[in-house]
């Protein structure tokens, strides 16, 4: 499917799949890694080359980035991730759970490797979240990291990382990690 295609699909019946009617992240969004999670996902990935945080928070990932070529968003702080336009390696983050498909696909128009720190389901939440994610490449690889509780959040559904790659063919990879928080 050409991108041309999949943005026709993606505008032709509206805005990506019921995003809040604002279309800007809501204070129930403001979710904060744990530092040890963070730390833990920033150590599994080894992330090289150009970085963005593209929803930084207290930087909780970006502080662990080791390369010189890392940049930050927090839209707080008047820096908007709408407004990013500079390709980069990879994107980490936990990102805003109400405008995730707007999220996801900003991401994937700047990025050769996204992973989002979220609740497991948003990776199957709709077809037209699947047809981005084909256009783009696939998802490369979900980690499951057990409920959310574990790593801070105010919830217990599963969570884990979203690892999607720009141009991925093959199977996509689960791996349990179970300890260590």
């Amino acid at each position: 499917m050409k991108t041309e295609q999949v943005a026709e699909i993606m505008t032709r019946n509206g805005t990506p799949t019921k995003p809040n009617k604002t279309k800007t992240a809501t204070a129930a969004d403001r979710v904060f890694t744990k530092n040890t999670t963070a730390k833990w996902i920033v150590d599994y990935f080894k992330p090289q080359g150009s970085i963005l945080e593209p929803a930084a928070g207290e930087n909780a990932f970006y502080d662990l980035f080791e390369s010189e070529n890392k940049y930050r968003c927090e839209i707080d702080e008047g820096l908007d991730f709408f407004d990013w336009n500079k390709k980069v390696d990879w994107i980490i983050t936990n990102p805003p759970y109400s405008i995730y498909d707007h999220f996801l696909q900003k991401a994937f128009s700047i990025a050769d490797n996204v992973v989002f720190f979220v609740p497991i389901a948003k990776a199957f939440k709709s077809n037209k979240v699947q047809k981005m994610v084909l256009e783009y490449g696939g998802l490369k690889e979900i980690v499951y990291m057990g409920g959310g509780s574990k790593h801070g959040f105010g919830f217990g559904f599963p969570v884990g990382c979203l690892h999607y790659q720009k141009g991925f063919v093959g199977d996509c990879k689960i791996t349990y990690v179970m300890d260590g928080w």
